[in-house]
């Protein structure tokens, strides 16, 4: 049985108050960022609970958008995550003022896989997956378009390399 709680309009305003003040006098200004890392966690989790065969099955039904987003937050993550722990590990000098991420992390970095680009070991069967896209896609290049040719290319046994 659920229990409904009723709460007016101002009980609801300090509520949210409370817990923003909260959350403020944890001591960080930063309490957004640390909470938005703990909600991603915790969706990230949800999801790989589930049957991965049901979700392969959502994604298939044309809605394949989803794997663009968790790849471009993959992304932003690994990017977050590499500034991250360079300047941890690091000499703790590094701050991103008006240096691009490219300037802060420099050549020499350890980042060297964010270099290297996935490179199709049939070169020529992936050339044909691509075309046969572009031939379903309006709009060509786009992720959906590669998303496609590269769904075709995995399927007709296509594997990828870093170089």
């Amino acid at each position: 049985m659920k229990k409904v709680i009723r709460l007016t309009e101002s009980d609801l305003s300090r509520l949210v108050k409370r817990v923003l003040n909260e959350s403020h006098e944890e001591g960080s200004d930063r309490y957004m960022f640390f909470s938005n890392l703990e909600q991603m966690k915790r969706q990230c989790e949800i999801l790989l609970e589930k049957d991965r065969g049901m979700i392969e099955e959502i994604l298939d039904n044309g809605h394949d958008w989803a794997q663009d987003h968790i790849a471009e937050s993959k992304n932003n993550m690994d990017q977050v995550f590499d500034f991250m722990m360079n300047h941890i590990e690091g000499d703790g000098e590094q701050h991103m003022d008006n240096n691009s991420f490219d300037d802060v992390i420099g050549e020499g970095s350890e980042i060297t896989e964010k270099k290297k680009k996935n490179t199709p070991t049939n070169p020529q069967l992936w050339q044909q997956c691509l075309s046969w896209a572009r031939s379903r896609y309006k709009v060509c290049p786009s992720a959906y378009c590669n998303g496609a040719a590269a769904k075709r290319y995995k399927s007709k046994g296509g594997k990828w390399t870093k170089k």
